[in-house]
């Protein structure tokens, strides 16, 4: 994060991180259309390349994935909320107001609010899913997939290259309430944790039946894939988190969480191209050895 908003903590690097947007083929005529010298501008763009916000490609420079999410937030979000600061301060003090209701308080926000909902009441109260959620630490990736599990109220697609099984109980109460849940397994990487996890359920005749109820649930479909580049969740066609792993390895790096219906729609079609060469998940296969005796405890 300190790389990133270091990146772009002068005016030069936002003139030119706000040209890079629709790229830039020609650096002799971006430093003349932005009114810098040569020596200021390659200054500048260094460190937003080093950030990971621009990258070098034949045709010039342009916007990487993760700088054009940076980009969403500085001049679709900010720049937006900023404009209606006057608001945002209005909707602050009544946040502090006491003598109100929640529902008192929600009523007059919504008559104050952003026209456009660049910042919402629950955004701001209730903790509810942002406009764009950066994640830096995997635990808290893992409690957000969650979130948005139990936040469900049609259909969601998880496909992830991690075992944990923290989750189980959340997918089983999605399930339980109707909920249409597609689950990918990509994890070929802790087969160990694997082989606990199946210790577990052996263990704790509860886990057999959560393992039972969702394996063997007509809600559910399950499937293995060894292609999985990156861990991603769709939740109602509109709430998406996805991983971002190390450039130069598969290990976990950045998670976004935010509400795009394009990009949902989008991820699930990756989903659905990933399904058509996956495997039977072997749980499952396990799942269909388990008899009703063992369910009785």
């Amino acid at each position: 994060m300190e790389k990133v908003l270091s990146s772009l903590a002068s005016e030069d690097s936002l003139k030119i991180f706000r040209e890079v947007k629709n790229g830039i083929t020609n650096s002799t005529e971006a430093i003349r259309k932005l009114g810098l010298t040569q020596k200021r501008y390659y200054a500048r763009l260094k460190p937003l390349i080093e950030a990971g916000l621009i990258e070098k490609t034949d045709k010039g420079y342009n916007l990487t994935f993760l700088g054009k999410i940076i980009y969403e937030i500085l001049y679709r979000k900010l720049e937006k909320t900023l404009k209606n600061k006057d608001r945002i301060s209005l909707i602050d003090k009544l946040n502090k107001a006491e003598s109100l209701s929640k529902e008192e308080k929600e009523q007059i926000a919504e008559a104050i609010s952003v026209k456009d909902k660049t910042i919402g009441y629950s955004d701001l109260f209730d903790g509810g899913i942002k406009p764009v959620g950066i994640i830096t630490k995997f635990e808290e990736i893992t409690a957000g997939v969650k979130r948005l599990i139990e936040k469900a109220e049609k259909e969601v697609y998880l496909a992830t290259r991690y075992t944990d099984p923290t989750a189980t109980e959340a997918i089983l109460n999605c399930l339980n309430r109707g909920i249409k849940m597609y689950l990918l397994d990509g994890d070929k990487k802790n087969l160990s944790q694997k082989i606990q996890l199946i210790r577990l359920i052996f263990s704790h005749p509860r886990m057999i039946k959560l393992f039972y109820d969702i394996f063997r649930s007509p809600n559910v479909y399950t499937g293995y894939t060894d292609n999985l580049p990156y861990s991603f969740i769709v939740a109602d066609g509109k709430y998406v988190g996805v991983e971002i792993p190390k450039p130069d390895s598969d290990e976990f790096f950045v998670g976004l969480f935010f509400e795009n219906e394009l990009l949902s729609r989008k991820l699930i079609e990756v989903f659905n191209l990933l399904t058509t060469k996956a495997k039977e998940d072997p749980r499952k296969e396990f799942s269909e050895k388990i008899t009703p005796q063992s369910l009785n405890f």
